[in-house]
């Protein structure tokens, strides 16, 4: 199940002129702003842009990144390497947290050559700390740790004990990654005893939320417990309430991992309700897979859908296809419980198509990167060549580290074409187990297919000789004047049989239908209707902005059309109307359904329901929608189907 995680206390070494006065947010950016538009000097507006990039970054990375762009053309016309070097830095913030992870080791690396230029080792390893941030949110795991322990030995060395804590906590999450977890305990317990010392809270608690997931991958369930819940009242003592969701939803995943469902429940609203708070989707989604997970445990499988259901369409609002695709995997197993195999079938078929998709973006984005790193190699080359300039002008030294580190590139991209190798080897494991799926739902509709041809050709067969017999028997001199009315009451039977068991045919067969489709059935329906019944008009209208096109599962068109025809056969055999309308039409994204009559009409608190309206009810309820009856007696019959539209 879904727990956040997401680099919880990964951290970056904040190295900008920050403006440390009491103001909001919004009133902060415009007063720069203002002071921007009367900067009068070329170094005061690269000052002023500096803290536009980083104060945009947590309100609009797409703004902050324009802002920096322009300050690091500015800044290349002031022949200063230090604001130039900043510059770069900022910018590279703005590409991380955007998540475009190549452009901001780019920019680092920038910063990087400048700052060894000016000799400012406190910001130098500063910059080799956010490098290391950069390759570990893009799970290069071997070169985040070399950027780490480098930096860590500078500020262990230096007594920056703060700057040290920051980084032992991102190795710490390092290893939490790469499932070492006796490692990372070791050392996010020490990091967790050094903030704890220093009164720093908010930061304990995120390192509390990594803890508490190796005690859950553990299944130390008690500590993992204890863990969050002590995270928890330090977010809710800060008033933090995206922290405390995330924290809600790592709760409901370890009750869930227990089979305590129900508790699982009741935390997880808990944590609904802080999401919706702050407007986070992604994690709103999150929560809602876990509560559909509960449900399903709980056997709830309606529930449990409902929850699924809008879980996908928060993920989808996020283009979170991962989780998409672990969301039509879930649901399949949900409807098959629900008795709707078409709808199982069509979340199998959705995964295997999502995930197919992915595998084949995930290939093209690894042989990018690959590209991307080879790169990223020559610039470091680079890197390297200028510490040496710098440190050191022995060349026969010189030549003896450039080939080191040609041949450490070589090594790497081995290494590097050897692991995509490997994914490419799992995702091909994938694939066939996927087709394995489908293959399977092939020959379950080849099934579909044999029952749906047996049903025609004999019990169809079988049912249109009973209605000849019939026919010949009416004939038969000594009875058929006493008879005849119940042959033709047991011949119309038949038909009617047979007219339902082709319907039922249709729609097996059909396994997607469109609307157009359904339409011209229900319309045939109503043209025979109106033929064997004279004297009542029948009028199908449907609205023309609903889309013909769009498609239905097989087995829900089949209901909505048994909801019309019970519903017309109700106002005939009780309404004794002169005309009835059957009307389609849009509401929102509700698919809307009225079948009005102007017959006699009834008080519904006055009669005892039967089979056919408990029927329709039980039919709109297997669509995920209402029946809506409205009558009144001398005044006619509404019946109203509203569904979602899919």
């Amino acid at each position: 199940m879904h727990s956040f995680c997401r680099f919880s206390g990964i951290c970056l070494f904040f190295l900008c002129t920050q403006m440390l006065f009491a103001q909001t947010s919004s009133e902060l950016l415009d007063s720069l702003k203002t002071e921007l538009s009367k900067a009068s000097t070329a170094k005061a507006r690269s000052l002023i842009l500096s803290e536009l990039t980083w104060y945009y970054v947590p309100v609009s990375q797409d703004t902050a990144i324009l802002y920096g762009k322009e300050n690091i053309e500015i800044a290349k016309s002031l022949d200063d390497p230090a604001m130039l070097g900043q510059a770069y830095s900022d910018l590279g913030y703005a590409y991380m947290e955007k998540g475009e992870l190549i452009e901001a080791r780019k920019n680092y690396q920038e910063a990087l050559i400048l700052r060894y230029q000016t000799g400012d080792s406190t910001k130098i390893y500063g910059t080799i700390t956010n490098l290391g941030s950069v390759y570990q949110r893009d799970f290069q795991s071997d070169s985040a740790m070399a950027n780490y322990l480098k930096a860590l030995n500078f500020f262990e060395r230096s007594g920056n004990d703060r700057n040290a804590d920051f980084i032992r906590n991102n190795i710490g999450v390092i290893h939490l990654e790469m499932r070492n977890y006796p490692k990372a305990l070791e050392i996010l317990q020490e990091v967790a005893e050094y903030r704890k010392a220093q009164d720093d809270e908010y930061n304990l608690a995120l390192t509390l939320i990594n803890i508490g997931n190796i005690y859950k991958n553990l299944k130390e369930f008690e500590n993992a417990e204890k863990t969050y819940l002590d995270a928890l009242r330090i977010f809710q003592e800060e008033e933090d309430d995206y922290n405390s969701s995330t924290t809600y939803n790592n709760l409901a995943t370890l009750y869930n991992a227990q089979g305590k469902s129900e508790l699982a429940i009741s935390i997880a609203e808990k944590g609904l309700l802080l999401a919706d708070k702050v407007g986070a989707d992604y994690d709103y989604a999150l929560v809602e897979s876990n509560l559909a997970k509960s449900y399903h445990d709980l056997k709830d499988y309606p529930k449990s859908r409902e929850y699924y259901l809008s879980a996908i369409t928060h993920f989808k609002a996020q283009n979170a296809e991962n989780d998409l695709a672990s969301m039509y995997l879930l649901m399949s197993p949900v409807y098959a419980a629900l008795g709707m195999p078409d709808s199982s079938a069509y979340y199998t078929e959705a995964y295997s198509d999502l995930n197919k998709k992915l595998t084949e973006q995930e290939i093209q984005q690894l042989t990018s990167d690959l590209e991307a790193r080879y790169q990223s190699e020559q610039k470091d080359a680079a890197i390297s060549r200028q510490q040496l300039e710098l440190r050191n002008k022995n060349f026969q030294l010189y030549g003896s580290l450039v080939l080191a580190l040609v041949l450490g590139v070589v090594g790497y991209l081995l290494y590097s074409q050897q692991k995509l190798k490997n994914r490419q080897l799992k995702q091909a494991g994938k694939l066939k187990v996927a087709l394995g799926q489908i293959e399977t739902q092939n020959k379950l509709q080849e099934q579909r297919m044999l029952i749906s041809r047996d049903l025609h050709d004999n019990i169809g067969a079988q049912l249109t000789f009973i209605i000849s017999a019939i026919e010949n028997l009416k004939y038969f001199d000594p009875i058929k004047d006493t008879l005849t009315h119940r042959y033709d009451s047991i011949a119309n039977f038949t038909k009617q049989t047979i007219t339902e068991l082709r319907d039922t045919i249709w729609a097996m067969n059909s396994g997607h239908i469109t609307w157009e489709q359904l339409s011209a059935r229900i319309s045939d329906y109503l043209q025979r209707a109106g033929i064997s019944t004279l004297g009542i008009n029948f009028e199908f209208e449907v609205d023309k902005s609903l889309d013909p096109n769009f498609h239905l599962v097989s087995s829900e068109g089949i209901q909505i059309y048994r909801i019309v025809q019970e519903a017309i056969q109700n106002s005939l055999k009780y309404a004794y109307p002169s005309q009835i309308l059957v009307s389609v039409s849009q509401v929102d994204n509700l698919l809307q359904i009225t079948i009005k009559d102007d017959g006699t009409g009834f008080d519904e608190s006055e009669i005892k329901a039967g089979n056919g309206l408990y029927n329709m009810r039980k039919r709109a309820e297997e669509l995920g929608g209402k029946l809506e009856v409205l009558s009144q007696a001398g005044k006619g019959t509404t019946v109203t189907l509203l569904m979602p539209k899919k």
